[in-house]
């Protein structure tokens, strides 16, 4: 067996707000996006996403009203050119902690998507 790469499924009532906020913000690119499925996929580099309506037809799918997410982490991504891309989102979400080195080798930020989801960013420090 040979696990290779999470893909997050994040639930949106909004689709094509949540799939304009990645792709502007975070300069992924929509791969899919099909409207009688409420779904899309969205990606970057290694990174991939998927974004389904809280209506959406799939069995993993939570048919209750959506509010906001119930999600109690974070979606976690490593990456190279911090600073980079700290410059290129600060001023274009809400921050939830801005860029900083922990004692523990990281240089690490997070952001809140449309929908309220945390993102963190991390690149380790040199």
């Amino acid at each position: 067996m040979k696990l290779l790469a999470p893909i997050p499924a994040l639930t949106t009532p909004s689709l094509q707000e949540t799939v304009d906020f990645y792709v502007s913000v975070l300069d992924f690119t929509c791969t899919t996006v099909d409207e009688q499925k409420q779904f899309a996929s969205i990606g970057k580099d290694h990174v991939t996403m998927q974004l389904v309506h809280p209506q959406a037809s799939f069995p993993y799918n939570n048919s209750g009203p959506f509010d906001e997410p119930v999600f109690t982490g974070s979606i976690y991504i490593h990456l190279e050119g911090i600073d980079e891309l700290w410059e290129k989102v600060k001023d274009k979400a809400e921050v939830c902690f801005p860029v900083q080195n922990f004692d523990y080798g990281m240089r690490e930020f997070g952001i809140y998507d449309n929908n309220g989801y945390l993102i963190e960013f991390g690149q380790e420090i040199a």
